[in-house]
């Protein structure tokens, strides 16, 4: 008797959120995809296609039942109550601030935003991930905000000291950093000496499971099961924390 194929189990995943999640060409790339590769061979019975795509396309999607799940959402049970369960956490997303050393020359500045006061710090176009004080600061002109398109934008000024601070995921500074290297526009020991600051804000990634139409998807449970003990046991045995190794230096 021929065994039972396996069943083929889309992900839709983030399409621009580098270095966690991307495309190349039409093939999901980055940390969470290198993740979920990582995890499929551990999955009886199933295979993955990770599937990149625009962020709200892919909520739509999930929300609408016409796909199983979608990588990698916060957890927003109230926001999203279309969206249940959430998988173990697969991976730490901190806002930290980075700025050059001459910032903390007189010592450490451990009062956030207040210390940060008389600073200029770098901003991505439409970025708002520090917290309500710190923006608050902002409008009342004792931080001044300092545009420029993307990581690699702003990390050049504040290598070059035009600007004081720049927050954003740690990740995504570090992996940018590590691009930098290998593009030969950074030298760490050559460079502006960077010094990471204060931790702004704390999320995890998650595989967000569609709970609108379950009889779609009759192996859901199982499957749900699957990947959160797969995910668990790369995390255990040190897997996930290589992969993002290589993202990062």
């Amino acid at each position: 008797m021929a065994a039972c194929a396996d069943t083929l189990v889309t992900l839709l995943l983030d399409e621009a959120y580098p270095p966690y999640s991307y495309r190349t060409g039409d093939e999901a790339a980055g940390i969470y995809a290198d993740i979920l590769r990582a995890a499929e061979p551990q999955l009886r019975g199933y295979r993955l296609k990770l599937e990149p795509q625009p962020w709200r396309r892919a909520l739509a999607e999930v929300e609408a039942g016409r796909a199983l799940a979608i990588v990698p959402p916060y957890h927003r049970p109230r926001e999203r109550p279309w969206i249940a369960p959430y998988s173990v956490p697969i991976l730490e997303e901190r806002v930290v601030v980075f700025c050059h050393h001459q910032v903390f020359a007189k010592g450490p500045r451990k009062r956030w935003p207040g210390d940060y006061q008389g600073l200029r710090f770098g901003n991505n176009p439409g970025y708002l991930s520090a917290d309500q004080p710190f923006w608050h600061a902002v409008r009342r002109g004792l931080i001044l905000i300092e545009e420029a398109p993307g990581n690699r934008a702003n990390l050049q000024k504040l290598l070059r000291q035009r600007i004081d601070c720049y927050f954003n995921e740690r990740l995504a500074i570090l992996a940018e950093l590590a691009l930098m290297r290998r593009d030969g526009l950074y030298d760490p020991n050559d460079a502006t000496p960077l010094v990471e600051g204060p931790t702004i804000s704390v999320e995890h990634g998650h595989v967000g499971y569609s709970n609108t139409d379950n009889a779609r998807f009759p192996f859901k449970a199982d499957f749900v099961r699957q990947l959160n003990a797969a995910i668990e046991r790369l995390r255990k045995s040190g897997e996930i924390e290589r992969i993002v190794h290589r993202y990062t230096h």
